[in-house]
């Protein structure tokens, strides 16, 4: 003690290491109970506790024996033209075919994504396919400026030029079908920019990077990717549905359906 007692003041010192009770291996520690008085912040939710992306939509036969499935782009030429053929093969099987959108917008397309939106706010009003199906049939309309320019712009605004249509311009127009639809437009408006819609457009188009798409329309027919030259037609299209109809056994030949693609709006 006396030794210590002469030691100078500013001698170091090291930090003393803070005491932790260690639990006696043959005895288990009890966890200690601590009283925590409930939080009055909001309640983010976790990534796993998001709106997972809507289930695929499709009309026809839920159980139909064929299942064409079809990645399309609103703004995408070759899918407006092929929309109405796809009309025509529902009527003409009915219940044997369950007809799948799925969205694959291309970036050099400018307002695809807000198509997609579009259609999936409407999805969430119980009208997808039907702003779907307004979406195909305007789709030069709507891409060209003829609806967002006005009747009266000059004809090299509206067809020289592969878009003319500001974001600002195709959204009034969005919205105009929307009205059309007899939806609630502020509803209508709000989802459109909403997270959960954004997710359930990248989630198609998350799929279908998987499987290596480049191009719209790209169709399936129960799993197995059609060439361009089989849905450059009605008949091609028709050929391989039957080929797949006769397959599973469910083949009576086509339906007594017109055979004309129906004309689009003009």
């Amino acid at each position: 003690m006396l030794f210590r007692w002469k030691q100078p003041t500013s001698a170091p010192v090291a930090p003393v290491p803070p005491v932790v009770p260690v639990a006696s291996p043959a005895v288990p520690a009890e966890p200690s109970i601590v009283s925590i008085a409930p939080s009055t912040a909001p309640i983010v939710p976790t990534e796993a506790a998001k709106p997972a992306p809507e289930a695929i939509h499709f009309r026809g036969g839920a159980n139909a024996p064929v299942t064409l499935e079809e990645y399309g782009d609103f703004q995408c030429k070759p899918c407006a033209e092929l929309f109405p053929k796809l009309l025509q093969l529902e009527e003409h099987y009915g219940e044997r075919l369950r007809v799948v959108f799925r969205h694959f917008p291309l970036f050099k397309h400018e307002h695809a994504v807000l198509a997609a939106r579009a259609a999936e706010a409407a999805g969430l009003q119980g009208r997808f396919w039907e702003m779907h199906d307004l979406l195909f049939q305007n789709s030069l309309r709507w891409t060209k400026g003829i609806d967002t320019v006005g009747p009266d712009a000059p004809p090299s605004r509206r067809l020289d030029s592969p878009i003319l249509a500001m974001e600002i311009e195709v959204r009034d127009v969005f919205t105009s079908y929307a009205e059309r639809l007899k939806l609630d437009i502020e509803r209508f408006k709000t989802d459109l920019d909403s997270d959960e819609i954004k997710a359930r457009v990248a989630s198609d188009y998350a799929h279908g990077n998987t499987l290596g798409l480049d191009r719209t329309p790209t169709i399936y027919l129960n799993g197995r990717r059609l060439g361009p030259t089989a849905f450059k037609t009605v008949e091609g299209l028709q050929a391989e549905i039957e080929a797949e109809l006769n397959a599973t056994g469910k083949g009576a030949g086509p339906s007594s359906a017109q055979t004309a693609p129906p004309q689009q709006p003009k």
